[in-house]
């Protein structure tokens, strides 16, 4: 009987050793970071500086992958539909993991997903062609609300970061403007740069330059208080509407991924966020670090999806 007590307590204490051991042997290979849309958008330019600076607090590298198609949701679908092993990350956001597998039929829901990091987040900035016939929020409202639909704007994709902010905008204003989808910020900053559109409405770090170079006249930003590296851009409140439209950009991983990796990986962006090369590349494309480890990031996703479904109730109506 002692014997067996021996046997038994010793498989107890050997199960206590492993399971760290597990933890602590992940990941034990590259991991692929995944961004789902095409490059010159804040996605790819976000993923291009973490996946550089990656490696010393994953100890492997991080392979920057896109996989850009049906405005994110091509690469959310894959990974939803892979292995749950930890090795693929989604760089996802609120529109591919909070508002649209709850608006449109997908193939891949707003639970396939578990969250890891938020990285950061950033408000849509709204800019004009500098042929535009306004040079402020209130002339731009004044100027659809006489010429219904001919306030042609660039948009990403159907139910995207810059197709939300415009709807916000409309239901506000009680206007009418028409967006053209592009595929993402990169395509539809091109198209209002070209002169093919007269509206924007990006992230900083996509639309921060052209502001800053004159390319491009700003009208104002959907955050709280005025964006830091562009302290001259009203907030929409300021500038006559009240919107606020935070996007974030965060890590994902499928669900099914243990607990134990998920903190691992979570533990890695921590350390990587507070890294002084990646705060002054962040710094350049006029963006900044906003962490969240994957309890706090969870509690935010389940509020956001909440409010963004109750959102588009008003907008359907």
């Amino acid at each position: 009987m002692r014997k067996l007590g021996s046997l038994v307590l010793g498989a107890l204490l050997a199960g206590v050793a492993v399971a760290p051991a597990l933890a602590e042997s992940f990941p034990d290979k590259p991991i692929r970071f995944v961004t789902p849309y095409p490059p010159g958008g804040s996605h790819s330019l976000h993923a291009g500086i973490i996946t550089t600076v990656a490696e010393p607090y994953f100890g492997q590298p991080m392979i920057s992958v896109i996989r850009a198609g049906g405005g994110g949701a091509v690469a959310a679908a894959q990974i939803a539909q892979g292995e749950a092993d930890g090795y693929t990350i989604l760089f996802g956001d609120p529109t591919i993991n909070s508002l649209r597998p709850q608006v449109e039929d997908l193939p891949y829901n707003v639970d396939d997903f578990v969250p890891v990091a938020r990285i950061n987040y950033s408000p849509a900035v709204f800019v004009a062609s500098n042929d535009a016939p306004f040079d402020d929020l209130k002339g731009m409202v004044e100027y659809a609300k006489q010429n219904p639909d001919k306030l042609v704007y660039s948009s990403d994709n159907v139910n995207g970061f810059t197709y939300v902010a415009f709807e916000m905008l409309k239901l506000k204003s009680g206007t009418k403007m028409k967006g053209i989808t592009f595929g993402g910020g990169g395509p539809a900053i091109a198209q209002l740069l070209g002169g093919n559109t007269m509206a924007y409405a990006g992230a900083p770090s996509v639309v921060g330059e052209h502001i800053k170079g004159g390319k491009v006249k700003a009208i104002c930003a959907t955050d709280l208080e005025r964006w830091e590296t562009l302290p001259d851009v009203p907030t929409c409140k300021e500038a006559g509407y009240d919107i606020v439209w935070h996007f974030w950009r965060g890590a994902l991983v499928k669900k099914g991924v243990s607990e134990d990796k998920i903190k691992v990986l979570s533990d890695g962006f921590a350390k990587l966020v507070e890294d002084e090369g990646f705060g002054r590349l962040i710094g350049k494309i006029n963006s900044r670090i906003g962490f969240l480890g994957y309890k706090e990031f969870g509690e935010l996703l389940a509020r956001e999806q909440k409010e963004l479904k109750e959102l588009y109730a008003q907008i359907e109506k």
